[in-house]
């Protein structure tokens, strides 16, 4: 059985379709059809990162079985991924740029501050969300479906351009989410600096939602 085989064995397990699982995992449209022998590793460690009980020795291989035990799914559950991006509320009108790839740095061991619903972690930076402190870390689990999207709370938004955290809210028109800070200082023509804005969710290209966050005093984050 090939590696192809054995992950559409795996999606099928999920209740899944090829398409639902790229999105999920973040795979270009496709990408189950193409794997095979020349698959990277990268790919791999991003679908395990995702699923951590399925058994990366199995789906390489075919040796052993599809998923892990329940002693070795309740360790791994624990290792949440720490991502080498930024997101940023704006600061000085500047925001995040998404155009880089996203690489673990490496793992946390979070145990259940967050109920253990972490997708990842990533640094959070500037000054437009006054409840997250510039250079903390926060706990994000990815939003698969958008129009669960829950008007006033707090998401990181993807797009091909940029990657903000935002409280959300309904957008003008059908199809758009408005983004605001919570940061109200404004100019000295009472205009916000923190000016809120729309996006159409064709544009947005991942969304998470904010768990909470974390903040180290050291000014690094340690890795497991």
């Amino acid at each position: 059985m090939s590696l192809k085989s054995r992950m559409i064995l795996f999606i099928e397990e999920l209740g899944l379709n090829p398409k639902s699982f790229e999105e999920r995992v973040g795979l270009s449209n496709g990408a189950v059809s193409k794997m095979g022998d020349n698959t990277r590793m990268s790919t791999i460690d991003k679908i395990t990162d995702i699923f951590p009980a399925l058994n990366k020795t199995w789906l390489l291989t075919g040796e052993g079985e599809m998923l892990k035990s329940d002693n070795d799914e309740s360790e791994s559950s624990k290792r949440i991924p720490v991502y080498d991006v930024e997101t940023t509320g704006g600061s000085s009108g500047l925001v995040s740029s998404s155009r880089e790839n996203a690489n673990i740095v490496g793992y946390v061991d979070s145990g259940s501050w967050f109920e253990n619903k972490e997708t990842a972690i990533i640094r959070h930076v500037g000054d437009s969300m006054t409840e997250y402190p510039d250079g903390c870390w926060l706990a994000v689990k990815r939003v698969l479906n958008p129009r669960l999207l829950v008007p006033g709370r707090n998401y990181v938004i993807e797009t091909d351009e940029f990657r903000v955290t935002k409280r959300i809210q309904k957008g003008s028109e059908k199809g758009y989410i408005k983004l605001y800070s919570t940061n109200q200082e404004r100019y000295e023509d009472g205009q916000l600096i923190h000016e809120p804005f729309e996006v159409h969710l064709s544009d947005v290209r991942r969304i998470f939602s904010v768990l909470g966050y974390v903040v180290n005093q050291s000014g690094e984050i340690q890795f497991v």
